[in-house]
């Protein structure tokens, strides 16, 4: 495709984009699978390609470290010192790209940090911060972290709530259970994997809502919010360099992820387009992603955010143009199954991360609900017992598994993947009925293997591949933990208590305590703040105070509270015992009473495909 190419800036081959590019230095290493190999499509080999580790030149004071991590670390040079935007998902990766900074720019290497930016949220760009700053460094403004106003409110929010599964979830979709190679994870589509390095966290100590400019070490900078993929994003423009550091904006060489189908918010591609089209009324004669490799030339640059700016709005406008028709979610899907020829083939919107067949039915979702219009479904029999007579309507289990096994073998199709798809979808029927069905879920697995060795979106690749795993009982998720790493005290340390508290509201289980009516009050003794949490039948209520009803109340610091939270009915006697939590109102047997009314916190990751 490469050799035919023509974008719409007149140049005639994709290597365009990077011809005013310097390489400063080639690590020697790709974390990317990139070997060609029957289980992994060719133009996949290709993309895990353009990922070696590297780090290149932009306008002399710009240099850009990719394939080190999930993400890039950006350093822009000043006068008297150096600032870092973004700094991947973990410390030792980002060690690595300052270190090998320092050795291919050494003219710069005895320059100190003068800030840190902050992108947005994601672990892949704020986890790997003290490669570069300490607390101390921040708390005395030596190096101030820039950020938008959002990103603290946005990180606690994570570390809570739908944690549990959107844990296991981004396991599966970025093939965190999977080795690299050609049977596992070959790439993560925007960068060659995420690091499994250690993670840390500081939070920003200069924060903005819409504008910013500010003059750093000599170079200026305008941050500008730019809501994307993210709601908290923000892009950099150095007027004086005429370079963009586009952040997420542009989510590396591939088509962008409108929709994540490991679970998000509503991403509205409305707002989207609008920030691409902002961006593009700076005339950028560079452009330095957060995800990908640097594009020089005003004209690429231009080419580049106009295309993919038309590549969103053509699946935003056609998927409500389709809905405005009367379509469902996959009638859509299939009637816009991808982009027009002159988009699709654009090196820089290949469907490695993000697909129109999953954004289109995501901006369906956003704006219509999940209900498709047919009542059948507003309240269907339960899935196992649709199953069930399903299965019995097609001759019984046996049956099933023989017209799956048969649709596998291509008997019944010309296409192999449409055989693996019809396969699947009838062995689901008989693992929701019998999950312990071993020949279906061996079946099940080689349909999704297969169908995973043969798409070039890597979020596909790696859920139908860890979820083979999980139907065959061989992912190792070792110690995955529930929280994932946000649970790390780094980012624990800036949750609010009452943040915490919240959380009991979704963790009370209503059969616990149907009949139940208590109060516990906590009075945390290190800061000075006391709460209380009512369970009144199944549904809990968060008091900023201890009202007079309250049945107990302990003191505690907020150390212990954490430490409790974690392991409650096993570190609770033993915080007791050791006087580490206090009775101030009530008897002790209450506080069974209240802790009994709640799920355990999670141990280990939901199950995603045997259900």
């Amino acid at each position: 495709m490469a050799s035919v190419y023509r974008s719409m800036c007149g140049c005639n081959k994709a290597s365009c984009y990077y011809d005013g590019v310097a390489l400063a230095h080639d690590a020697g290493f790709n974390l990317a699978y990139d070997q060609p190999a029957a289980t992994v499509p060719a133009k996949l080999t290709e993309h895990s390609q353009k990922m070696q580790a590297r780090i290149y030149s932009v306008a002399e004071r710009v240099f850009c470290a990719v394939g080190y991590a999930g993400a890039n670390v950006i350093f822009v040079v000043g006068d008297d010192g150096i600032i870092i935007c973004d700094v991947t998902e973990s410390t030792a990766a980002a060690a690595q790209t300052w270190q090998d900074f320092k050795q291919c720019a050494p003219q710069f290497a005895h320059l100190p940090i003068k800030a840190v930016i902050y992108t947005h949220n994601h672990l892949d760009h704020v986890a790997g911060v003290r490669a570069f700053v300490n607390d101390d460094d921040v708390a005395s403004g030596r190096v101030p972290i820039i950020a938008h106003e959002s990103l603290m409110a946005i990180t606690i929010n994570n570390t809570g709530l739908v944690g549990p599964a959107l844990g296991a979830r981004a396991a599966y979709s970025f093939g965190s259970f999977l080795e690299t190679g050609p049977e596992g994870r070959v790439n993560v589509g925007l960068g060659p994997t995420l690091h499994r390095g250690p993670v840390s966290f500081i939070a920003p100590s200069i924060t903005f809502k819409d504008a910013l400019d500010m003059t750093i070490a000599g170079i200026r900078f305008e941050f500008r919010y730019a809501p994307s993929e993210a709601d908290d994003e923000i892009v950099i423009w150095l007027p004086d360099l005429k370079v963009m550091l586009s952040a997420e904006v542009v989510q590396g060489e591939c088509f962008a992820n409108v929709h994540t189908i490991r679970g998000t918010l509503y991403r509205d591609p409305v707002k989207w387009v609008r920030t691409l089209d902002m961006m593009r009324r700076y005339a950028p004669e560079a452009m330095v992603p957060a995800h990908g490799r640097p594009v020089s030339g005003a004209a690429q640059v231009e080419d580049l955010l106009r295309s993919y700016r038309d590549a969103i709005a053509f699946t935003h406008d056609q998927t409500i143009r389709l809905i405005n028709l009367g379509a469902t979610p996959d009638e859509i899907a299939e009637q816009v199954p991808g982009l027009p020829a002159h988009l699709r083939d654009h090196p820089w919107l290949g469907e490695y991360y993000g697909t129109v067949k999953h954004s289109a039915r995501q901006v369906f979702n956003g704006q219509m609900g999940w209900f498709e219009g047919d009542p059948t479904f507003l309240d269907p029999l339960p899935r196992v017992e649709r199953s069930r007579r399903t299965i019995a309507l097609m001759g019984g289990r046996d049956a099933v598994v023989k017209a799956a096994q048969t649709a596998f073998d291509g008997a019944d199709t010309a296409d192999k993947n449409d055989g693996a798809r019809w396969a699947a979808e009838l062995l689901t029927f008989v693992l929701r009925a019998a999950p312990e069905d071993h020949e279906a879920r061996s079946l099940k697995a080689a349909a999704l293997r297969h169908l995973g060795f043969t798409t070039v979106n890597t979020n596909w690749r790696n859920w139908y591949i860890s979820s083979a795993r999980e139907l065959e009982g061989t992912l190792d998720v070792g110690s995955a933990n529930a929280g994932g790493a946000f649970a790390h005290p780094d980012f624990i340390r800036y949750t609010p208590v009452l943040s915490v508290l919240e959380r009991f509201s979704v963790r009370v289980n209503p059969a616990l305590c149907a009949d139940r009516h208590v109060t516990l009050g906590f009075h945390f003794t290190d800061a000075a703040l006391k709460y209380a949490v009512e369970v009144r039948r199944g549904v809990v209520q968060v008091h900023q105070s201890i009202p007079a009803h309250a049945d107990a109340v302990i003191a505690l610091t907020t150390p212990v509270f954490w430490k409790l939270m974690r392991k409650i009915t096993t570190e609770f006697p033993k915080a007791q015992q050791a006087g580490e939590v206090v009775m101030e109102l009530g008897e002790v047997a209450r506080l069974g009473e209240f802790f009994a009314c709640f799920d355990p916190p999670p141990t280990g990751m939901p199950k995603l495909t045997l259900r």
